[in-house]
């Protein structure tokens, strides 16, 4: 991608007022050439950039989103949580783990009981039934609809895609006649860290010998591969050369 397009999509996100989910379609109007699953990751890599920037002015705020929701919510038709995540620019799954945090810290207090952890209310996320006031559960239910990045079935849906890439760079490897050790393989050798493929004999690529492939089913820019230099390629320099 010209590094001027770039800089158009990510000078477009950092500029959008409202919920992700709008972001991305006005995204695929402005750039009709570029593919929806490179937009759609530019955007979760700057929204994840934007959540870095603000945690703790929005963990600092919990208290006051608890009292805009509840003095509201009888007034204001359902959606009120997706109301409050639009105007102030934070993913509606975010806001509604606020509330329940706040939520389920007064039960705990009050019954003597401790403090949900966050894989209890990730569950809440998941199933909102299991939440104990019907109008809350309702409210929270909307955001996982309304968040396209970080609601539940978003995060299945990413999933899916990465597996789908691996299946995908296997398949391709194969048909060039690639021999090769998957992720599973070599991690009954013993290695923590492994890339999707390890090659059994290395190949040129021009002018450059490869010996292992890592997929990403995502976009990355200079700093995301920086990130994962540190974290993952370097490693399987050591390992794997």
């Amino acid at each position: 991608m010209d590094v001027s397009v770039y800089d158009e999509i990510v000078s477009f996100i950092g500029n959008f007022k409202g919920l992700s989910k709008n972001c991305s379609k006005k995204l695929e109007e402005l750039f009709p050439s570029i593919n929806s699953d490179t937009l759609y990751s530019i955007l979760c890599n700057e929204y994840q950039r934007k959540m870095r920037r603000i945690y703790g002015k929005t963990q600092n705020n919990r208290d006051y989103f608890w009292k805009l929701f509840w003095e509201n919510i009888d007034r204001e038709k359902p959606g009120m949580l997706v109301k409050i995540a639009e105007e102030h620019e934070i993913p509606p799954c975010l806001i509604a783990k606020l509330i329940l945090q706040k939520y389920y810290e007064g039960e705990a207090d009050e019954e003597n009981l401790d403090k949900e952890p966050a894989t209890k209310l990730y569950l809440y996320l998941k199933n909102t039934s299991l939440i104990s006031d019907g109008q809350l559960a309702q409210e929270i239910f909307l955001c996982t609809v309304y968040d396209s990045l970080y609601s539940p079935l978003a995060d299945i849906m990413k999933k899916s895609l990465g597996q789908q890439y691996e299946i995908r760079l296997q398949k391709e490897a194969t048909q060039r006649g690639l021999v090769f050790r998957d992720e599973e393989s070599l991690r009954k050798y013993g290695y923590d860290k492994t890339p999707d493929l390890k090659l059994e004999a290395p190949v040129a690529v021009d002018g450059f010998i490869v010996n292992w492939v890592e997929s990403k089913a995502l976009f990355a820019d200079e700093d995301i591969h920086k990130d994962y230099m540190k974290s993952q390629y370097l490693s399987y320099w050591n390992s794997f050369f």
